[in-house]
């Protein structure tokens, strides 16, 4: 039987959307492009007894809190939980201008909270920030004040001792507030794309950046061979291989500017945000 024009006119119709929408993913996929993977260069902890250079900015400081000690019972005489224990469930917090940089877990039932699990970074504080210490206890409806400080001159208090705060809760809050601890290396995350190395990420205080490197640049030669040159696994040994003695590239930065540069591990000053904690 033959089918009637109508049947035949939805079979082409159907026919022609199938290869539609097939032409429009190959397309979208074209649009998207290529995904490259990103290499991350060695980041060490510093051996002991070595000195390292340069030496921290002022305005990054690392933070921790090393203990905080409560009194048994709230200002007016109140035990601090009716549930699960009279202790509270501490957290404590950091805000700079009123914005948080750094919050601990809940440490459940306890008046001596150590927070082990909390974040150990380096934060970024510009001098004359307005910096306060705050620790609460959780609670499922709301949460309960236990403590509030305000910093003056946070710089000024960094030091290799912890310093003791006093709160007029009577609570007492051990914080600890050095210049920023460094790590080793490069401070360069980049992209092994055809034909061509893209540098993606640099640490703001990293021998990277202090060279120069920026989001967006080129690398074009490593230690004097050019990249098309090399595969990707040639690229990623060559480049950690003379990170410590030196490593030679020839680089264009983004707005086109060539440069020739000579990277060398030394301190980088990782900060919280950039993904690298202590």
């Amino acid at each position: 039987m033959l089918a009637s024009p109508v049947t035949m006119m939805c079979s082409s119709f159907g026919r022609i959307r199938w290869v539609s929408l097939l032409l429009s993913g190959l397309s979208l996929i074209t649009a998207c492009g290529a995904v490259y993977p990103e290499v991350k260069t060695p980041v060490r902890s510093v051996p002991p007894g070595r000195q390292v250079e340069p030496e921290p900015p002022p305005n990054l400081l690392f933070i921790v809190f090393d203990k905080v000690i409560i009194p048994k019972q709230t200002r007016d005489g109140r035990k601090w939980d009716d549930v699960g224990g009279n202790a509270p469930d501490p957290f404590a917090k950091i805000l700079v201008n009123g914005e948080e940089i750094l919050k601990t877990p809940v440490e459940s039932n306890t008046l001596h909270p150590t927070w082990p699990t909390q974040m150990r970074a380096n934060y970024l504080i510009e001098p004359g920030s307005k910096v306060v210490v705050e620790v609460w206890d959780s609670n499922a409806i709301h949460n309960q004040p236990i403590c509030r400080i305000d910093l003056h001159s946070i710089q000024e208090m960094a030091s290799d001792v912890a310093e003791e705060l006093l709160c007029n809760s009577g609570a007492r809050v051990q914080l600890r507030i050095e210049a920023a601890r460094p790590k080793i290396g490069l401070g360069l995350y980049y992209e092994l794309q055809s034909q061509a190395v893209k540098v993606t990420q640099v640490i703001r205080e990293s021998p990277a950046a202090r060279a120069g490197l920026t989001p967006g640049t080129e690398i074009l030669s490593i230690q004097g061979k050019k990249v098309p040159e090399l595969d990707s696994d040639q690229i990623r040994s060559m480049i950690n291989a003379n990170g410590q003695t030196g490593l030679k590239l020839d680089i264009k930065l983004p707005d086109g500017t060539p440069k020739s540069v000579e990277l060398k591990e030394a301190a980088i000053y990782p900060m919280v945000s950039e993904g690298i904690t202590f």
